[in-house]
Parts: C-alpha cells; sequence; structure tokens
C-alpha cells in the first residue's frame, strides 16, 4: 500500500479512466518523504475524483470523510499495518475501482477484471459491491453542501480491499499491473 500513498499511481489509473479529468502531468513526483506534496496530490486526486464522480457520473460518497484521512495517509506512507491508513487508501481504491466499472468506458476495465483469474475476479467482485454500496446518485437538489449521513463512511468493510491488494497469491500482482498498465501509458 506504500506505493499508493502518494497519490502518483492512483491518479495515473485514473488517467485511464478519464484524461480531461485527470492529467498526470500535475502532479508532484519522485516524492521521496516530503509529507507535505504527498498530501498535496492526494488532495488533487480527492478534488478532482469528486468532481469527476458529480459531473459525469452523477454520484457522490463521503468525499468529506476520505479528506480527513489525507494528512495521516501522507505521513504515515500507508506503513500503519493493517490500521486506519490502509482503510483509507483502500477507500481510494475502491472508489478508483467504481469509477472504472461505472464510466463511459466501462467495458475496457471490466475486461481487465474479466482476464484475472477466478480467485481474483472474487475478490474484485467484492471490492466492486463495497465500492458502489458507498456511492449514491447525487441529489442535485441539495446544493447547500450538508453532507452525508455517514452511512457510506469507510470502515471495516474496506478489508476486502485492503486484503486483496496485500495477498500473496497473486492479488497483488495483477492489481498492481492494473496500475501499472496505466503508467506504462505514460513511459
Amino acid at each position: 500500500l506504500q506505493e499508493l500513498s502518494d497519490g502518483v499511481v492512483m491518479f495515473e489509473a485514473l488517467s485511464e479512466i478519464s484524461p480531461d479529468h485527470f492529467d498526470p502531468s500535475t502532479i508532484a513526483r519522485d516524492l521521496g518523504s516530503n509529507w507535505a506534496l504527498k498530501a498535496n496530490n492526494l488532495r488533487k486526486l480527492l478534488r478532482n475524483l469528486e468532481t469527476y464522480y458529480h459531473e459525469v457520473l452523477n454520484k457522490t460518497t463521503d468525499f468529506e470523510h476520505l479528506s480527513s484521512t489525507i494528512s495521516s495517509i501522507a505521513r504515515s506512507g500507508g506503513s500503519d499495518d493493517g490500521g486506519e491508513t490502509d482503510e483509507a487508501i483502500a477507500s481510494f481504491v475502491e472508489l478508483i475501482t467504481a469509477a472504472a466499472v461505472t464510466c463511459p468506458d466501462k467495458g475496457k476495465f471490466v475486461g481487465w477484471i474479466m482476464n484475472m483469474t477466478e480467485n481474483n475476479q472474487f475478490q474484485m467482485k467484492s471490492i466492486i459491491q463495497s465500492s458502489l454500496s458507498r456511492v449514491e446518485d447525487l441529489d442535485e437538489d441539495d446544493d447547500d453542501g450538508e453532507e452525508m449521513d455517514g452511512s457510506n463512511a469507510p470502515g471495516s468493510e474496506h478489508n476486502s480491499a485492503i486484503d486483496f491488494m496485500s495477498d500473496d497469491d497473486g492479488g497483488d500482482d495483477e492489481m498492481s499491473g492494473l496500475f501499472r498498465d496505466a503508467i506504462s501509458q505514460f513511459n
């Protein structure tokens, strides 16, 4: 999960979904241990993800809660051994997964999932179900900025995403492969 804590790989993956909303040339790279730059990347990622969800997918979730986790993700680097930071990173991954399987070009991403091993497809199905359960239709009449009721706030339901990303049977390789495919487009 450490390689996701600076937002670069997640931004690259999202650029595959919507290059107009996620231009990877606009984020900092080679950040080392500079947690402030990592936090800036994650804030930009979340801001763009929220815009994409609202404008393209006409969906929303508890972006406010995710925003409150950015500093801890950037400071710890995703190295808290399965704790709150890992769950927060898993929340980002779930939102990216939900965006991939609901975007206008979803066939491409569903195809990638269908090419995974059967076990990893099952795990991805669990991640997708969890992520889609946290997303709801955007209520365009509610422009007063009220927060959602918290029922979609991240919690222990992210264990499937954490387990998949740290699984020793190839899930990590296949998930990393999806992110690597996104990165390879820019090399």
